[in-house]
């Protein structure tokens, strides 16, 4: 979409005056921002006397504040608004009914900033709300960042600290940030404040009724919520960026070559190795050779929360490590480590053998009458909270917040123990808990009484518990403290959108990074996360997303993920990597060909996965290493043109590199194609035990297929329609079928169809039982345990054809409610 707009050179606003009564208009020699008395944005765009190149979309209405009160669910549109100025500001009252937010102005060097210096009644209102600004430029998106941009100009707006978030709460996960989101007509651009100083029930992705606790700090306030907002150029975008960091006091990291979002250095690739004091110098010769300048530990520490380490690998502790690092430096390599930001393991300090007062709960309520020492049963007032004790179902309407179904950690904390529980009914209207195992990790066992304070702690798949708003704080202290000491220099928060679960959002994942970062010595570490945030976005020099563990197939894993993101990370100007592979003993030169010649088409950086001994398992070892080199090299002196990085990006073919690193050639070695007939996506897994259907070199097994059984219209079908693609010549249906152990009933009558072949199973499914039909046609039942339970010749058995093919699953339910899942591994031979 072109616009054409008549000035702005560089940078845009402002210098303020009052044109009329009707208006507060903004305005600089470049660029003009105007407020009608209701409040609305009138005008956002370049100066021109006739002010016609409005960046704003027509048919949506814009507004530079809202509200939402404690007392309602909607948002507040100003009523009336007026201004003066003030000691060479302007100061403008956003009027709501018995209410006022007070902003004050600034210009800037090309921006401007509104802060709310007063908020009448503070205590009745929850939500300062900024924008919704609506614009129909959105050929480029940065979603974390909070701007919008085509090939002229940019405009956007950005949180000037913690507490002014980009964009709106979540309820579910999300890889980006949201301050700036494509809408059918354009982009939205929004922040927000929460009042933070009151204590509230917050319902999340990672527990339900999460109890969060007041913060006690400046970030409670409404008072000082702050934002930029700018239109430039595009091309001076990030200029713009980069001054508002350095005027406006947000982080600004740097390295030798200067701001971290433009260094070289933010997307180095590294090493993962479990580095120690007896190793250490195996790994820095492997990295030496492959001209990689960081190794990076992916599990170094024993536990969670305090950080321990094993002392059999770091004798000294942190003063091992420190000396690791010094040596490391002395060849020009840095060390860094894996963290899981707020996860506390239940081994740690925090938890075991006293658990800390500050670890989270959720559904927090009293206990109904005494329990002993020996109570196996436990009744708790309020069944309203029910949903907070409850085991974990899969929830196929994905309309349901606690999704978390994997975890095996239901626990409530009552006083200094902690007990698991099996079990949690309603009973009229309390919660009954059955099933207790008393002083659970090492918790000292107690009586309590009625009317003591009990609560579930919130938990993980990574069976873990997390800390609330106030503990986390000190856990992030520990973690800078740790590094301080350790004199690391790289960090992944792995698991920062765990911070969800202290009931704040992702406000509380920022402010774990945040609280990181200013106990910091040296700040300017590399830095990224498993989630992009729009405050965290300062701090962090690049992402690297998708793991190697998905499929067998080296080139294969989550790749359809890692090349999406790509392109969502360069819109949202942040440093990219291709994520994370691992150099094994079957790893190919032409493996890596094709991985280095892709990251240097898409300009991003990678990880690698290697043990110390990777040059004794892998016979290619020496070329594989000096290959990376070669390439490492290349894409750092950005010597390749733009053709021959169009050329790299084709993901279906792997070039060679010529040795030439100032006058690269590359040179097609060959093409090649999906094992699956597609690229693998983020969610797409092959979680089949290996020992399961007979496999050979030739073998592939393919992705789990799900059927989710869902309650439909009389009449309706329930199947599944399930899309393989097999590139094997036409043969025999072969496959495992699975029902999960965490499934909530059993289930009979399962079949797939295909046409008019249908094979119908005969065996009813208990909870972790599986079927398994192989190329001898005997279809045989297994239970949990792996033993054969029975087994029978298949009937109906049809064939997969090379291509595509539509198989239909279903079985008997006769329930008024969702049935459980099923899962389902196709098996060809190439």
């Amino acid at each position: 979409m072109k616009y054409f707009f008549s000035c702005l050179a560089t940078t845009l606003f402002l210098n303020l005056y009052t044109l009329s009564a009707q208006r507060l208009q903004l305005d600089s020699k470049q660029g003009t921002f105007i407020l009608d008395k209701s409040g609305k944005i009138s005008y956002f765009g370049p100066a021109s006397r006739s002010l016609d190149n409005n960046l704003l979309h027509k048919d949506s209405s814009s507004y530079l504040l809202q509200i939402k009160r404690f007392s309602s669910n909607e948002m507040e549109k100003p009523t009336s608004l007026n201004w003066k100025k003030k000691n060479g500001k302007w100061k403008a009252v956003f009027h709501f009914n018995e209410n006022f937010v007070e902003l004050t102005f600034e210009e800037k060097d090309g921006y401007l900033t509104a802060e709310a210096t007063a908020v009448k009644d503070p205590g009745k209102i929850e939500l300062l709300e900024w924008g919704k600004i609506y614009t129909p430029i959105s050929d480029s998106v940065g979603q974390s960042l909070g701007v919008a941009y085509n090939s002229e100009f940019a405009i956007g707006i950005l949180g000037l600290n913690l507490k002014s978030q980009g964009g709106f709460e979540i309820n579910h996960r999300e890889r980006f940030g949201n301050a700036a989101q494509r809408f059918s007509g354009g982009t939205v651009l929004q922040g927000f404040t929460r009042n933070r100083g009151l204590p509230r029930v917050d319902n999340n992705f990672i527990q339900e009724l999460t109890f969060a606790s007041p913060l006690k700090d400046g970030d409670a306030r409404l008072q000082g919520s702050k934002f930029a907002f700018y239109c430039v150029k595009t091309n001076d975008l990030l200029k713009i960026i980069h001054t508002i960091e350095m005027n406006e006091g947000l982080p600004v990291l740097s390295h030798a070559d200067g701001w971290i979002k433009t260094s070289k250095y933010a997307t180095s690739s590294k090493f993962i190795m479990s580095y120690d004091v007896n190793n250490i110098d195996a790994c820095l010769d492997l990295a030496e050779k492959a001209g990689i300048t960081n190794v990076y530990h992916p599990g170094i520490f024993k536990t969670w929360g305090t950080f321990k380490l094993d002392s059999s690998k770091f004798p000294m502790g942190t003063k091992s490590i420190a000396a690791l690092s010094e040596k490391a430096k002395a060849r020009n390599i840095t060390l860094g480590a894996h963290a899981l930001s707020n996860f506390i393991t239940t081994n740690d300090p925090l938890v075991s053998p006293i658990p800390h007062p500050d670890l989270q709960l959720a559904g927090v309520t009293v206990l109904k009458q005494d329990i002993d020492t020996a109570s196996q049963t436990i009744i708790l007032r309020n069944a309203g909270y029910i949903k907070a004790y409850s085991k974990d179902n899969y929830i196929p309407t994905g309309k349901e917040y606690n999704v978390n179904r994997d975890r095996e950690i239901f626990a409530i904390r009552i006083g200094n123990e902690i007990i698991e529980y099996s079990d949690a009914v309603q009973q009229g209207n309390d919660i009954v808990l059955s099933g207790c195992k008393r002083g659970a990790f090492n918790t000292a066992v107690a009586a309590h009484q009625n009317g003591d304070r009990a609560g579930r702690l919130a938990s993980h798949a990574y069976k873990v518990f997390f800390a609330n708003i106030i503990l986390q704080d000190t856990v992030a202290q520990n973690l800078a403290r740790f590094f301080n000491e350790a004199k690391l220099k790289r960090i992944s928060f792995d698991g920062v959108e765990g911070g969800v679960a202290t009931g704040h959002n992702r406000y509380s994942c920022e402010r774990f990074v945040y609280v990181f970062f200013r106990n910091l010595v040296d700040k300017n570490i590399v830095a990224n996360s498993s989630d992009l945030m729009h405050y965290a976005w300062h701090y962090f020099s690049n992402e690297s997303w998708g793991e190697p563990w998905w499929a067998k197939n080296f080139r294969e894993s989550q790749l359809d993920h890692r090349l999406a993101v790509q392109q969502e990370l360069k819109e949202d100007l942040m440093p990219r990597k291709m994520g994370q592979f691992s150099l094994t003993n079957k790893t190919t030169l032409k493996d890596i060909n094709w991985l280095m010649g892709l990251c240097a088409g898409y300009d991003s950086g990678v990880d690698f996965y290697v043990s110390p001994d990777f040059e004794k398992i892998n016979p290619a070892a020496k070329e594989i290493l000096n290959t990376i080199k070669k390439w490492e090299i290349v894409r750092n002196k950005q010597t390749l043109s733009g053709i021959q990085k169009k050329q790299l990006r084709d993901v279906y073919t792997l070039y060679s590199l010529s040795a030439d690193a100032d006058h690269p050639q590359i040179e097609i070695i060959e093409t090649w194609a999906p094992e699956q007939g597609k690229l693998q996506q983020e969610d797409d897994r092959n979680t089949l035990p290996v020992d399961l259907l007979v496999r050979g070199s030739n073998t592939i097994i393919s992705f789990d297929y799900h059927h989710k059984h869902v309650v439909t219209e009389p009449g309706l079908p329930t199947h599944s329609e399930l899309k393989f693609y097999s590139v094997a010549k036409e043969q025999e249906l072969m496959f495992a079928a699975r029902l999960p152990v965490n499934a909530a009933s059993s289930i009979s009558g399962l079949y797939l169809k295909s046409g008019a072949r249908k094979i119908s199973l005969p065996f009813k499914l208990n909870p972790g039982d599986y079927i398994l039909l192989d190329q001898d046609q005997m279809m045989r039942h297994f239970d949990k345990n792996g033993r054969k339970l029975d087994e029978q010749e298949a009937s109906g058995i049809f064939d997969v054809k090379k291509g595509n093919n539509l198989i239909l699953v279903d079985y008997d339910w006769p329930y008024e409610k969702p049935g459980p899942e099923v899962i389902i591994n196709f098996k060809i031979n190439k």
